[in-house]
C-alpha cells in the first residue's frame, strides 16, 4: 500500500480522511478509501462504498481484483479505473474530488472517477515548463490517433481510394507489391500481429536481452520479408511507424490495438467510408462512457478556457489556480456494481 504517511505529508488538511474495510473471506485483505471531505462529491463516494460492499470473493491479492469488481464497463478495452503508484500523482486526484483505493501489500492505487483525458496526462506534465509539456500533451493525443488509424487509412487507399494517392507514389507502392503473395489486408494484419510479438517478448524479457531482441528482430525480419517478397517495403513502414507511435503513449496501448484491428477490418470491407464509420461509433462510444456516474469524455472538445487549459494543453500554474478542480456528477448514478456469486 501507498504510504499514508506520504499522503498526509503533501496534503497537511484535516479534511483528508481515510476509511478502513476488510474484503476477502480467506485473505481478510485491508482496503483503504482516501479522499478530502468537501472537496469529494457525496454520490460518487457513495457509489465506491457500495460497489465495494458488494464484492464477494475468498481472496484479493492485488489492486486489480478490485479494478474489475467496479469498473463501469469490464468489457470495454478504456478503463473507468485509474491506476498509479506515485503519491503525488494520487494527492492531485484527489484534490481534483476523486476517490482513491489502496490495498494493502499492493503498490499500486486505484482512483475513481477516471476521464479519457487522463490516458495522456502524466506526472512530468506538471514539473517542467508548460509550453514544452502541451506540446507533448498534443503529441500524445496525436500519436494515438495515428496508431489507430495509418494500417485503415493505408489499407483503405491502396485497395479502394487509389484515386486520393499522387500517381507517382501509386506507381511506386505498386512496384513494391509486385510478386507479394498476400493481399494487403492479410498482409496489415499478419505485420501488426509479428509486431506485437516482438514487443511483448521485449517486454517480459530482461531489459538489456529484451531490447536487442525487439530491435533486431525487427530490422532481421522486416528485411528478410521484403527480399523473399513476402511483404512490400511500404508496409513495413507503415507498421513500424504504427508500433512506434503507439509505445509514445503506453498506458492505452491495449485499447490502441483493439480499435486498430477494428478499423482495419472496417476499411478491408469499406475503404475510407468503413474507416470514417468506424471514427464515428468511436466517438459515439466513448460520449456514452461514464465513470462513476461522470462523462468520460468529460472536457474533451470543449472550446472554453476552463476545461481546455488542463485538458488538450497543460496551462501555466497561474492559471491553472484559477480553474475550478472539482469533479461533479449530473443525476442520478446508475449502479454497476457487480458481486460474485
Amino acid at each position: 500500500m501507498i504510504n499514508l504517511t506520504l499522503i498526509r505529508r503533501r496534503a497537511k488538511n484535516p479534511n483528508l480522511k481515510f476509511h478502513f474495510k476488510q474484503i476477502g473471506a480467506d485473505t481478510n485483505t485491508t482496503i483503504c478509501l482516501c479522499y478530502i471531505d468537501g472537496i469529494v462529491q457525496d454520490k460518487i463516494l457513495q457509489e465506491v462504498i457500495n460497489r465495494l460492499d458488494s464484492i464477494s470473493i475468498n481472496s484479493i491479492i492485488s489492486t486489480e481484483y478490485i479494478q474489475e469488481f467496479i469498473n463501469d464497463a469490464p468489457l470495454s478495452p478504456f478503463e473507468t479505473v485509474g491506476s498509479t503508484e506515485r503519491p503525488d500523482v494520487l494527492v492531485g486526484k484527489l484534490l481534483e474530488g476523486r476517490v482513491g483505493i489502496m490495498i494493502d501489500g499492493s503498490p499500486f492505487a486505484l482512483t475513481v472517477p477516471f476521464l479519457f483525458i487522463e490516458y495522456f496526462q502524466v506526472a512530468e506534465d506538471y514539473y517542467n515548463n508548460f509550453i514544452f509539456m502541451s506540446f507533448n500533451r498534443i503529441l500524445r493525443i496525436a500519436s494515438f490517433i495515428l496508431s489507430i488509424s495509418i494500417p485503415a487509412l493505408y489499407l483503405s487507399l491502396v485497395t479502394y481510394n487509389q484515386e486520393m494517392i499522387p500517381t507517382n507514389l501509386l506507381l511506386s507502392i505498386y512496384a513494391s507489391r509486385e510478386s507479394v503473395p498476400l493481399p494487403t489486408v492479410l498482409e496489415s494484419i499478419i505485420m501488426i500481429l509479428v509486431f506485437e510479438v516482438l514487443r511483448e517478448a521485449g517486454t517480459r524479457l530482461p531489459s538489456d536481452i529484451g531490447e536487442a531482441i525487439s530491435i533486431v528482430g525487427a530490422l532481421v525480419l522486416g528485411q528478410a520479408a521484403v527480399d523473399a517478397r513476402l511483404v512490400s517495403a511500404p508496409m513495413v513502414i507503415v507498421v513500424g511507424l504504427t508500433g512506434i507511435v503507439g509505445l509514445i503513449n503506453m498506458k492505452i496501448i491495449g485499447a490502441s490495438i483493439v480499435v486498430r484491428f477494428i478499423f482495419l477490418i472496417l476499411s478491408a470491407f469499406l475503404g475510407v467510408y468503413g474507416y470514417l464509420f468506424g471514427v464515428i461509433v468511436l466517438i459515439v462510444y466513448l460520449m456514452s462512457l461514464r465513470s462513476f456516474g461522470v462523462g468520460y469524455m468529460n472536457t474533451v472538445g470543449s472550446i472554453s478556457s476552463e476545461t481546455i487549459i488542463d485538458s488538450a494543453i497543460r496551462g501555466p500554474w497561474w492559471q491553472l489556480n484559477l480553474k475550478e478542480f472539482k469533479i461533479s456528477v449530473k443525476g442520478k448514478i446508475i449502479n454497476r456494481s457487480r458481486a460474485k456469486k
